[in-house]
């Protein structure tokens, strides 16, 4: 089930290790991303030239994502559990920290209005579990204290009523009952678990089109798509192994990947893992 019917367009011609989490802010008219194992993040403007993208390292250590806030201005999500507010290139600020998880790091995170639900990476050479939190009013709730793997990729149905989760190392998506009011979560589920390898599950996020959700394929070099329920509608061959995330903005598709082979330089050279890409139809 591989769609024939798309192209992929370089948009920013980035040389990441780990390009993760894009955001798309409307107001800003530009796609912002991080480079989580180089502790940068990044910015390009819309139709700006592939090379014409822009990067920081605010010296925080490993960025597992960041919330575009319009005019430039960021929430950092880091290594320490810290999150930060930050002008693209200023001095970044301290606003809030996970407590007792000094040593441990935010992995992937999904704001929604007033709440953001923060995923902390799980570490099985530690003995350590992923974890899911919720941050509202500057509080954190431990939402699921012992995931059975990465927590990953999230969205939120267009009408507000679905929370979707990324479980990556079960090669599962979970579903809950969501209330925007409060951000409280329940009556969790497997929405699907038949992700193929060779690959994991890794970054998601809901298209507000039509509800259907965008998938990336961590070292199954590929994109799937799949309807609300889980069904999968068609896989997306990409030229990389990692595949780490995936953005819908402006009814644009953009899609984030990753470059940790031996020999980097040639790897991007060839294929240009690290990279931004746009999904497009053919002909467009």
């Amino acid at each position: 089930m591989t769609s024939s019917g798309t192209t992929l367009v370089r948009r920013a011609a980035s040389p990441c290790v780990v390009a993760e989490g894009p955001r798309w802010c409307a107001a800003d008219r530009a796609l912002y991303w991080v480079d989580l194992t180089g502790g940068r993040y990044l910015r390009w403007r819309a139709d700006a030239a592939p090379e014409a993208f822009e990067s920081v390292d605010p010296g925080l250590g490993k960025i597992g994502a960041l919330q575009p806030l319009g005019g430039g201005r960021l929430r950092l999500f880091t290594a320490r559990c810290e999150v930060w507010e930050t002008d693209f290139g200023g001095a970044p600020v301290r606003r809030e920290v996970l407590p007792g998880h000094a040593d441990r790091r935010f992995n992937d995170v999904w704001v929604d209005g007033e709440t953001a639900f923060c995923g902390v990476a799980h570490e099985p050479s530690r003995g350590l579990k992923g974890e899911l939190w919720r941050l509202r009013d500057g509080a954190f709730t431990c939402v699921e204290a012992a995931t059975d793997g990465n927590p990953n990729g999230m969205g939120v149905s267009p009408d507000g009523r679905v929370f979707y989760f990324v479980v990556s190392d079960a090669r599962r998506i979970d579903a809950y009952d969501y209330d925007r009011a409060t951000g409280r979560l329940a009556n969790r589920r497997v929405l699907c678990d038949d992700f193929a390898a060779p690959g994991v599950p890794d970054g998601m996020t809901v298209d507000p089109r039509d509800g259907t959700l965008w998938v990336a394929i961590w070292d199954g070099g590929r994109l799937e798509h799949r309807a609300a329920d889980g069904r999968l509608i068609a896989r997306i061959a990409f030229p990389m192994k990692k595949v780490t995330s995936v953005e819908v903005g402006a009814g644009r598709i953009f899609v984030t990947t990753a470059n940790k082979e031996p020999d980097a330089a040639a790897y991007f050279a060839a294929t240009g893992a690290g990279s931004v890409f746009e999904l497009l139809k053919k002909g467009m």
